[in-house]
């Protein structure tokens, strides 16, 4: 009772304080309250003599019989303002004696009406709301209590498993995965979920459950291309480059022409050929258009040896390009490169979805010497290709090749 006390006694203080400025008179301005009207006409009547004897202008007689005629009325505004003092003071305590009686008479209200003896009811205990369609959040959290009390229920961890993958839990998803295929047996969409979950979690990286688990779906579903693709990116990070370039090649090949995942395998087909020292060869083509095209394993021509330093620094330069910068002088070079990779920068914050442009702008802060640039660069590329598990690890193979690799 004495906390509902102080709470009045507080409240109501605050609420004086409030409304004192309010009730308060403000003090008039112009004329002294001494002032009076015999004043103001013993001045018209020195204006008048004045103008009389040529002294003031009609004008500026004008003005000043004006001007005291509004200090005349601001004087009587003051008298009048006198007489209503005391009304003033009368509502300033009326109004101090209501600011009081409010807060009490708000408590008592409450003790009559209201219920303090109820304990309170925190938010998270509170029941769902009747008809009230339950979030995704919910829908896990019910699941995982059910599998809390039955963890041999092979059909929930199946359910919850992509749940989880979606909302990148994936070492939640990794153990559901697994948890599905021992009581569940193995099926084509729990083996690929299982892999992605590795591979997602360990920033693109297939590790050996993922290579297992591709193994398998290799022969499970030999059509399906991704399995061999991630075989494929297992044999690159495995230092077997030559296996990876005829294992993109083929896919390649095999695949249709409009493919959404066709650049990315072109990329990795001309990383890897990069690292064996391959000169550079077309794409080959998918069966639509044209017949696959034989693997050239010969030594870099002498042209590709004497690319410019330039070309690997400033991002997609035609050769014609490279050169003409080449020939400006050192400053000027430099100046253009880093104006070219900053236009590439700001254009990769408009649009983040280009998994080459990232890895240009990554290369050339590396080459220009700015590693905190790069770094930036590796971590904005992999926020906007989050969920991407090919870019993901495109982008750590290229961070651990420059030096960035954490």
């Amino acid at each position: 009772m004495l906390l509902w006390l102080g709470f009045a006694v507080l409240t109501a203080g605050v609420v004086a304080v409030l409304l004192r400025p309010l009730l308060a008179s403000r003090a008039a301005e112009g004329t002294p309250p001494g002032a009076s009207a015999a004043v103001y006409r013993d001045q018209l009547a020195e204006i008048e003599a004045e103008r009389a004897r040529g002294l003031i202008g009609e004008a500026e007689a004008e003005a000043a019989r004006v001007e005291i005629a509004r200090r005349l009325l601001v004087s009587a505004d003051r008298a009048k303002a006198t007489t209503t003092a005391a009304a003033t003071g009368d509502l300033r305590t009326l109004a101090m004696v209501v600011a009081a009686a409010l807060p009490v008479l708000a408590i008592a209200v409450y003790l009559s009406v209201g219920a303090p003896s109820q304990p309170g009811q925190p938010f998270a205990s509170r029941g769902p709301v009747p008809g009230a369609v339950p979030g995704v959040g919910q829908l896990v959290a019910k699941v995982e209590e059910r599998l809390r009390a039955f963890p041999e229920d092979g059909r929930g961890w199946d359910v919850i498993a992509p749940v989880y993958l979606r909302l990148a839990r994936y070492s939640d998803a990794a153990d559901a995965f697994q948890r599905a295929l021992r009581l569940m047996g193995e099926s084509p969409e729990r083996l690929a979920g299982l892999a992605e979950a590795h591979v997602l979690l360990s920033d693109g990286i297939v590790t050996e459950v993922a290579r297992k688990a591709y193994e398998r779906l290799r022969v499970l579903t030999p059509e399906e291309l991704e399995p061999r693709f991630w075989l494929a990116v297992a044999s690159e990070q495995d230092g077997r480059f030559e296996e990876a370039v005829s294992v993109y090649a083929q896919l390649l090949t095999e695949g249709e022409a409009d493919a959404p995942w066709r650049p990315m395998v072109e990329a990795r087909w001309r990383t890897a050929r990069t690292k064996l020292g391959l000169a550079t060869a077309p794409v080959p083509e998918s069966k639509a258009d044209a017949g696959p095209q034989p693997e050239a394993k010969s030594e870099p021509s002498s042209e590709a040896k004497s690319e410019p330093k330039s070309a690997g620094m400033a991002p997609a330069l035609a050769r014609e390009q490279a050169e003409a910068i080449q020939s400006l002088p050192e400053d000027a070079r430099k100046k253009v490169i880093e104006d070219m990779v900053a236009g590439l920068d700001q254009r990769l914050r408009d649009n983040g979805r280009d998994l080459e442009g990232w890895q240009r702008l990554i290369r050339a802060y590396s080459v220009l010497g700015r590693r905190d640039d790069a770094l930036a660069a590796l971590e904005r590329a992999r926020a906007a290709m989050a969920g991407e598990a090919p870019s993901l690890e495109a982008l750590g193979t290229l961070a651990r090749s420059l030096g960035l690799a954490s």
